[in-house]
């Protein structure tokens, strides 16, 4: 079951059983947010199914969606980001304490853990990146390849995205707001870039929206 967590992916077997007792797990519904017993901020967790959004307030309440967590993904909380779910969640997690103890007693996870940690910091300068040099007809744009090339499902006439966000969280993870998005999907789909389903999007044309981005 560990297996899956993209940290612990590659342990042997025999480590898997001395890491598992440090683990408590939790369900969670659609739209509740993620909170623990005590300190949220004193835990390590992992997605085992689901999806989380992970968000930060203005003072006048504008959100702003700086990551989605899928199955797999690990995160740690130590700022004042506000964690909810949009798909129902089931969350492995453990106490900082004993993620330590796990490090140190499987050194080998260092290296796994600053890859994972390169790789959100990558994420997170190409976001603010596309905030501050693109315009939003390309910041959808490459939201919707990196989703295709990242979750894309193979179809007959192109590619699918499940899509179980809004085209108001869509925009608040672009930098954008609900109408802008909805008139940029339509256009896309009178261009024949991409067709818009309940719930899923297909791209047709991929190569268009590389040459948007």
């Amino acid at each position: 079951m560990l297996r899956e967590f993209k940290l612990f992916a590659d342990l042997p077997p025999e480590a898997y059983k001395k890491i598992l007792p440090f683990f408590k797990k939790r369900n969670f519904a659609k739209k509740q947010q993620v909170e623990f017993a005590d300190s949220f901020r004193d835990y390590v967790f992992f997605m085992k199914s689901g999806r989380v959004k992970v968000s930060y307030f203005s003072p006048e309440g504008k959100e702003i969606i700086v990551t989605i967590l899928h199955p797999g993904d690990m995160y740690s909380m130590h700022s004042e980001a506000t964690l909810a779910v949009i798909e129902p969640a089931e969350i492995w997690y453990l106490g900082l304490k004993d993620f330590k103890k796990i490090l140190l007693d499987n050194p080998e996870l260092a290296l796994v853990l600053i890859k994972i940690l390169g790789a959100i910091l990558k994420n997170t300068n190409e976001a603010l990146l596309n905030l501050a040099f693109k315009e939003v007809n390309s910041r959808l744009a490459g939201w919707l390849l990196k989703m295709a090339k990242e979750q894309g499902l193979a179809h007959r006439d192109g590619t699918v995205i499940e899509l179980n966000l809004t085209h108001e969280e869509i925009g608040y993870l672009i930098g954008s707001t609900r109408q802008t998005v909805t008139t940029i999907l339509n256009r896309f789909e009178r261009a024949g870039i991409l067709s818009l389903q309940k719930k899923r999007i297909i791209v047709h044309r991929i190569e268009e929206l590389e040459e948007l981005c």
